[in-house]
């Protein structure tokens, strides 16, 4: 290996306390040989990253976006997929359904095969940042950067049942492709791979595309030094357009619910992408420059072999492609009309890659500085998935203590007016308590007092293909003398500012954040109707059965699903100042 340079002042590592000192000389004798190692490094990160994140899949309550996952993968052909799909109610590619549908098919549904791309996706991404590292910087900081991503906010996505886990392990697989292609180094078979993951990237999810800005921008670094123009490489690029060429009739379908999206984008979230996404591991940086005050750790230094970060084509790609949620946000400000952090997804790597860059430059050394930034990787990383699971147990907690609630309240129907409780309940609960909930929808109402429509004009547009109650609201009022009314006073749920003006209303309980009332119809709303608007019908809701186990046993027929609902369940109804204390 190459010979070590220490430009450490004499007597520096004196200082130090002697077990300090052996701990340091423990790590700069065998760190070395431990961060060669790839297979030594890929097992470590294997029983880390695999295990916890298994676990939690397996446990974790299905959400919101992930129905959409777990319904539209079950549609059994191509052309029914796409027909969904025109609707414009979701903005993910028929590619990634239809692979979760494949996934099903052979797989088995269950909660961990729908979120069996998402862990994939994302532990190639780590292993691909591994490989970038170790270019860059060396086999010793490339530990760190493997780890980096498992510490922060995003780490959410290896277990979420969407296309952004897949979507960041193509990204970054295309970043590993586009550094190798410019080394020259194997390109008969780099530059197709790199082509092959823009591709499946896009097909994976649309923002992917974004991911384009960066890599252009390196090759017009490249082409500028080199007086050249990388040919192959460029039609490589143009690959990632192929999904929006083929999905383009859906696209422009999906264009028509950013009118009144849910995510409508502001200009202060381009910048508040970073703490958000990134949580803890920037702390990374200021901890790193603690140990080495406090520490005060040797300056040792490895020549780097390889692509050297300072590269200016490389540089320019992870510089732009940490800043892409400032452009992604430019773009939906001026373009899309739609913004969400996780959009921006593709903005990790790039930002990774800076921050070890970073800690390398804190530490100036490349023995106990790498050991040291994995060690706080390892504990940041188990405290990240100790959140993630107590807020699964929390959330279980919490839809035990509704369906106590809406059982307690009598046998009268329930309008729930927040989606993601209806799908929870509508899929753990047992059907008796099924038949009792309904989702009430008016677009035209939901814009006039939260401002978006993107919910209740969804459920309406795919009520043939989720297993959910969706009745239009004045239709459920004309035909409806009285209903109790689950809800809460806030910006994703309408209905409770529209009750005053159908009926009296009384408040019968509350639990969480949430009321339950009692409304007593007195006027029928008015039909406000137009032509255009999704009717509703016919209702897959209306084939199935109205007694019988929840859902999830007949969608997941070998899963354990877990009980929100039970004859035996004797939990107490979470008080709100219980549940602001869970919160």
């Amino acid at each position: 290996m190459s010979a070590i340079v220490n430009v450490s002042p004499k007597g520096r590592s004196d200082r130090v306390s002697p077990r300090v000192r052996w701990l340091l000389g423990l790590l700069n004798r065998d760190w070395s040989r431990w961060a060669e190692s790839r297979s030594i490094a890929y097992i470590f990160f294997a029983a880390l990253y695999i295990v916890p994140n298994v676990v939690l899949a397996r446990q974790k309550l299905i959400w919101d976006d992930e129905f959409f996952t777990l319904y539209l993968s079950r549609i059994p052909n191509w052309s029914e997929l796409w027909r969904a799909l025109s609707t414009g109610a979701d903005q993910h590619p028929p590619t990634f359904y239809y692979l979760t549908h494949l996934i099903f098919k052979f797989g088995g549904a269950s909660h961990l095969t729908l979120r069996s791309t998402a862990i994939v996706g994302f532990g190639v991404s780590c292993v691909c940042l591994y490989e970038i590292a170790r270019r860059l910087l060396g086999p010793r900081w490339a530990v760190p950067a493997m780890l980096a991503p498992m510490t922060a906010p995003v780490l959410y996505y290896a277990t979420e049942g969407r296309g952004y886990g897949l979507e960041l392990g193509f990204v970054t697989l295309s970043l590993l492709m586009w550094i190798s292609a410019t080394e020259d180094e194997k390109r008969a078979w780099t530059v197709p791979a790199l082509a092959i993951a823009l591709c499946l990237a896009v097909a994976s999810h649309y923002y992917a595309l974004l991911f384009l800005l960066p890599l252009v921008a390196g090759e017009f670094v490249k082409a500028w030094m080199r007086r050249s123009i990388d040919v192959p490489v460029c039609c490589a690029f143009l690959a990632a357009l192929i999904p929006l060429l083929l999905f383009a009739p859906l696209i422009l379908r999906a264009k028509a619910y950013s009118a009144h999206f849910w995510a409508v984008p502001h200009w202060s979230a381009m910048l508040d992408w970073y703490p958000n996404m990134t949580g803890r591991m920037l702390l990374l940086l200021p901890a790193a420059a603690g140990l080495m005050f406090f520490l005060r750790i040797d300056p040792i230094e490895v020549p780097q072999v390889g692509t050297p970060m300072r590269s200016l084509p490389v540089v320019t790609v992870v510089t732009f492609c940490s800043l892409l949620p400032v452009a992604g946000g430019i773009i939906a400000q001026l373009i899309t009309h739609a913004s969400t952090e996780r959009y921006f997804i593709t903005a990790l790597p790039g930002v990774v890659i800076l921050l070890v860059c970073g800690l390398r430059r804190v530490f100036r050394n490349d023995f106990v500085g790498p050991a040291l930034v994995s060690a706080l990787c390892v504990l940041l990383s188990v405290q990240q998935w100790h959140v993630q699971s107590r807020g699964q147990l929390d959330r279980l907690r919490e839809m035990r203590s509704v369906a106590t609630l809406l059982r307690r309240a009598g046998d009268a129907p329930v309008v729930v007016s927040e989606i993601t409780v209806l799908h929870q309940l509508s899929f753990y609960a047992r059907r008796d308590l099924v038949k009792r909930l309904v989702y009430t929808a008016d677009p035209h109402l939901s814009v006039s007092f939260i401002g978006h429509d993107t919910i209740d004009r969804g459920m309406l547009d795919l009520a043939s293909w989720f297993p959910l109650r969706i009745v239009w609201w004045r239709d459920w009022w004309s035909a409806h003398p009285y209903s109790l009314v689950y809800g809460y006073v806030g910006g994703w749920a309408w209905s409770t500012f529209a009750l005053h003006d159908i009926g009296t209303v009384q408040l019968v309980e509350r639990d969480l954040d949430h009321l339950l009332f009692a409304v007593v119809r007195t006027k029928v709303p008015v039909d406000d109707r137009i032509a255009g608007d999704p009717s509703g019908k016919p209702l897959l809701y209306d084939q199935l059965p109205a007694d019988g186990p929840p859902l999830c046993k007949v969608y997941l027929p070998t899963d354990a699903c877990p009980v929100v609902d039970d004859a035996s369940f004797t939990k107490p109804i979470i008080s709100y100042p219980d549940w602001l204390r869970l919160r």
